[in-house]
């Protein structure tokens, strides 16, 4: 199963409660991030993806 877990610190730098782009961009790389290790995981043998990498 594959089920990590990140421990992420984000220091806003957006007014009035809104996101800024710094932590949004901190947001999406880490999906970025967790989407290419769920891809790698799956493409190992015995993966839903094994062999399709090849």
């Amino acid at each position: 199963m594959f089920a990590p877990q990140y421990n992420i610190e984000i220091n806003n730098d957006g007014t009035n409660g809104q996101i800024g782009p710094a932590a949004l961009k901190v947001v999406y790389d880490l999906g970025k991030k967790a989407a290419a290790d769920f891809m790698q995981q799956q493409a190992r043998d015995g993966g839903r993806l094994s062999g399709a990498y090849r």
